[in-house]
């Protein structure tokens, strides 16, 4: 309570006292009121701000929603290529996709491959590729699919295109051991071929079963079968080949797409 109106009850009760008809005994006098302390100041607590908390990125989650967005794109492409076509590639799915190019440098005679995807394995399935040649002489550049772990000499299926003055020629051959065994398509020629120095041409190679299709840059090379089914499944690699000279295949805007069930 504060100090002023305290004084001012007692001054009020004072005057009513003083005001008593005579012969009324005077009231005992009432000892004057001490201060009261005043109540000491407690500081109130310094109000600490709450942090509001930074939110964690999900890395998985981000993870997956690139790699929808990648295989939406993908499909994109194939509805454009082969939406008419009798191939079920809507139940199949992104099996691998490259990050970043890839390049078979070659120098004098030499053979040379780059595994493709780490453990990746497929039976059915159509992959793309574009593919930039340079070199000095006649240089071949290709994918290697359906092989046995060893790349070298194990048993596999090569898709090869030569680049060569005058011959746009490309096969589909069977090797072992590293040696050619045999081949489903023979060569064959197509003005499809861009054989120029750092030329770049887009391959697309559908496997299913015994039967391959073929794309070079969008134009349909035909239908060809292996009915001997010499290799149903196995791994993938790019390669290069030359008989002299320097020359490299570089492989870019690659994927695979699964038609195998999972």
């Amino acid at each position: 309570m504060k100090r002023f109106p305290i004084f001012a009850l007692v001054v009020s009760v004072l005057l009513i006292v003083a005001c008593v008809a005579p012969g009324m005994a005077a009231p005992t006098a009432t000892p004057a009121p001490t201060d009261t302390p005043q109540p000491t100041f407690t500081p109130l607590p310094t109000e600490t701000p709450t942090l509001v908390p930074t939110s964690t990125p999900d890395t998985t989650a981000t993870a997956v929603a690139m790699a929808t967005e990648t295989a939406d794109a993908v499909l994109t492409d194939l509805d454009k290529m082969l939406g008419d076509s009798e191939i079920a590639y809507k139940e199949g799915h992104l099996a691998w996709q490259q990050a970043k190019p890839m390049s078979v440098n070659l120098h004098g005679p030499s053979t040379d491959y780059l595994e493709v995807g780490q453990n990746l394995t497929a039976g059915d399935f159509i992959l793309k590729t574009d593919v930039t040649w340079n070199a000095t002489g006649l240089l071949v550049c290709g994918v290697t699919f359906r092989s046995e772990p060893n790349l070298e000499v194990g048993r596999q299926y090569q898709f090869l295109f030569m680049r060569f003055s005058g011959l746009p020629a490309w096969a589909i051959e069977v090797h072992e051991f590293g040696y050619f065994k045999n081949s489903p398509t023979d060569v064959q020629y197509s003005a499809a071929v861009d054989q120029g120095n750092d030329g770049t041409n887009q391959i697309i190679l559908i496997a299913r079963g015994e039967q391959f299709n073929l794309y070079i840059n969008k134009v349909s090379q035909g239908r060809y079968f292996d009915y001997s089914k010499q290799r149903m499944d196995g791994a993938f690699a790019f390669l290069a080949a030359q008989e002299s000279g320097d020359g490299s295949c570089e492989f870019e805007n690659s994927w695979v797409w699964s038609l195998d069930k999972e």
